[in-house]
């Protein structure tokens, strides 16, 4: 009997044994899976950075070859111009002139009203909101067709012909003096080739006008304004816009003709044909394209044949016009994506070609004044076109570009949340700004002569305020700060600074009740601040210090708190332990910084020195701490920084370390 209970017992020990043993080697094997896994990650990482990396590579070979493309042969002196080099008493005699001759322009109504390049109080952006009201009257509303003609002039301020421009100016009633001057400017006119230090003998030039001089761009106004006219008094139809008909738009050399028929649109191009011949211009057949605008691109076919003099002309489904690129639907979403993509290449570029670390005020300067005015350009027309909502416009092209810049120049990975990349860098959603610029444009066309076609524009739109979303998009902003908005205003009672000061009151609302959801910003939400520039930006001037601070801050780090949220390595808040200490606790930056065990020897470094800036530092409460530890105090950020970096640098040595 007692034999038989010696080997149950044995029986049972040595069955206990093995199931240990067995949890012992699953442990092992669930080990070795998740090392499988990290190297899977880590492979998947490089992958997807050797394929970011040969996408910049084809993102630089596509930009060198729209270089080339663009620069073309420099061998070629067809890819020259001239340039007027002149004294600074001869600029400002310039000025002077071209500021009398536009005033006498204006008062005597000399030039069309489809002219409006280089003129004051003019932009580009009024003949393509114009365009666009005309594109969607008659294809939305009207159910019809916009037969246009995108014109390019060849080397078009090149090619004036001298004599041909002073027949001009005394046509248009230019005299006295001031054609006596610019007669003399013109007259036996001499120019040289410079090649370094060398150059040629002058000679003689008898066409175009002073590239660079104030002046040139009224007189090519006055020398092309005949086929304005000419057109205007066409018998062939125009597009309606109230009690006018548009039959092309200028802006200097920029010309679109504009028909509602086919049979319309061939006459104004015999009328221009016949124009060229005449004054001595000549068209650039292979970038002159024709675009059928219509409701529905898929019905879009090349039945429609046009030709200048013999030669076809081509159709294109994109044409950029006036620096946006206008699709046959008439929407902007190429031009937006075109916009981003220029931004991002004038970014990288900067990037690449500076060797040096740059401040983040700098950078924010940069932002501001290069990459903002590049990626917002027309931002006034397309702007009020997309959604206002401040979740929304955070997934738009722009303000992903926006959010990418933030990280970039924060150093943080992608996946940092966008809202708290903008509020460390005390930046506001660019929708604001395209908001201010929309609603200092509707000031701008609604205090415009009542003649020009953009203001018959805004006004035709608000005769039907649904068809008119940049007037919806003022009077809803306008109703956040006045009352009895709902009709049409006086600009002059807008006030775009009132408006915006608003806007930015909603979004930090909104900023606010978005980050209490997020809950891997509850450590960023502890330091309490402010919604500006965080200062230990400017303070820490050592990158590396401050890329370890950024990271903690905007919890974009390896604690487990945030590997436990990350698809390949899921784990429920509280199973997303410390691994570096026995104290069984969530690794949270908190824990991190303030109690784990392996760090006590950097804090018996750091926390005696943070104590001699603040007496009171070493009274709080470890979470009254972490605006401390992590720089929020702009007097000890440096000390923070280098013992954040410590405590980061220590813990990867301890995982690297760590035995499977």
């Amino acid at each position: 009997m007692q034999s038989k209970e010696n080997n149950n017992c044995q029986g049972k020990g040595s069955f206990f044994l093995r199931e240990r043993e067995r949890a012992r080697e699953r442990e092992r094997e669930r080990e070795r899976e998740r090392q499988r896994q990290r190297q899977r990650q880590r492979q998947r990482q490089r992958e997807r950075a050797r394929e970011r990396e040969r996408e910049r590579e084809r993102e630089r070979e596509r930009e060198r070859e729209r270089e080339r493309e663009k620069s073309g042969d420099k061998f070629d002196p067809n890819n020259y111009r001239g340039i007027c080099v002149n004294s600074n008493l001869g600029k400002i005699l310039c000025i002077i002139i071209n500021s009398r001759l536009v005033h006498f322009l204006n008062e005597n109504n000399v030039l069309s009203k489809c002219q409006i390049g280089f003129l004051p109080n003019y932009r580009t952006t009024d003949h393509v909101f114009t365009l666009h009201t005309l594109i969607d009257n008659q294809t939305n509303q009207n159910k019809g067709k916009v037969f246009s003609c995108f014109v390019d002039f060849k080397k078009a301020f090149d090619s004036i012909w001298h004599e041909g421009l002073l027949y001009k100016l005394m046509e248009s009633g230019v005299g006295g003096k001031t054609y006596d001057i610019i007669k003399s400017m013109y007259t036996n006119n001499k120019c040289a080739v410079k090649i370094g230090k060398k150059h040629t003998h002058f000679f003689t030039q008898g066409r175009g006008v002073r590239q660079g001089c104030s002046l040139s761009p009224t007189l090519f106004n006055i020398y092309i304004n005949e086929l304005a006219r000419a057109l205007e008094k066409s018998a062939a139809p125009g597009l309606p816009l109230l009690e006018s008909e548009v039959k092309c738009l200028l802006f200097a050399d920029d010309l679109v003709l504009l028909s509602p028929t086919k049979e319309g649109l061939q006459q104004h191009l015999d009328l221009m044909h016949r124009f060229c011949q005449t004054w001595a211009l000549t068209v650039n057949l292979s970038k002159t394209k024709i675009m059928v605008f219509q409701k529905r691109s898929s019905h879009q076919d090349h039945k429609y044949k046009f030709h200048l003099d013999t030669v076809a002309l081509e159709h294109t489904k994109n044409y950029t016009y006036l620096g946006l690129n206008i699709s046959t639907t008439g929407n902007f979403h190429k031009a937006v994506n075109d916009l981003r993509d220029k931004a991002r290449r004038a970014f990288y570029a900067i990037k690449r070609n500076i060797n040096f670390n740059i401040p983040i005020r700098i950078w924010q300067k940069i932002l501001e004044s290069v990459i903002e005015p590049i990626a917002l350009y027309g931002c006034e027309v397309w702007g009020p076109l997309t959604n206002q909502d401040f979740t929304k416009w955070d997934k738009h092209q722009i303000e992903t570009l926006h959010a990418e810049f933030c990280k970039n120049i924060l150093r943080v990975q992608r996946r940092t949340p966008n809202n708290a990349c903008r509020a460390e860098l005390g930046r506001y959603p660019l929708i604001i700004k395209i908001q201010k610029r929309a609603v200092k444009f509707y000031n701008h066309l609604k205090g415009s002569d009542s003649q020009t076609f953009h203001n018959k524009a805004i006004t035709y739109r608000e005769m039907n305020l649904e068809k008119s979303p940049l007037s919806k998009l003022v009077l809803g902003l306008c109703s956040q700060t006045q009352t009895h908005t709902t009709e049409p205003q006086d600009s002059s009672t807008i006030r775009p600074n009132q408006i915006m000061r608003k806007q930015k009151d909603n979004y930090l609302t909104h900023w606010k009740e978005l980050t209490k959801k997020q809950s891997k910003l509850e450590c960023y939400l502890a330091l309490h601040r402010e919604y500006t520039a965080a200062e230990y930006l400017t303070t820490v001037t050592d990158p590396k210090l401050r890329k370890a601070l950024t990271m903690y801050r905007l919890s974009e780090h390896s604690l487990a708190i945030e590997k436990g949220r990350r698809r390949q390595t899921w784990l429920s808040r509280e199973d997303r332990l410390c691994a570096h200490c026995p104290q069984n606790e969530v690794e949270t930056e908190l824990h991190f910084l303030t109690s784990c065990p392996m760090y006590d020897h950097i804090r018996e470094t750091y926390f005696p020195q943070i104590t001699q800036i603040h007496k009171e530092f070493e009274n709080k409460s470890n979470f009254e701490k972490l605006p401390y530890l992590l720089g929020e105090i702009p007097q000890c950020a440096i000390t923070a920084a280098r013992f954040v970096t410590c405590c980061h640098k220590k813990r990867a040595t301890s995982e690297e370390q760590t035995p499977l």
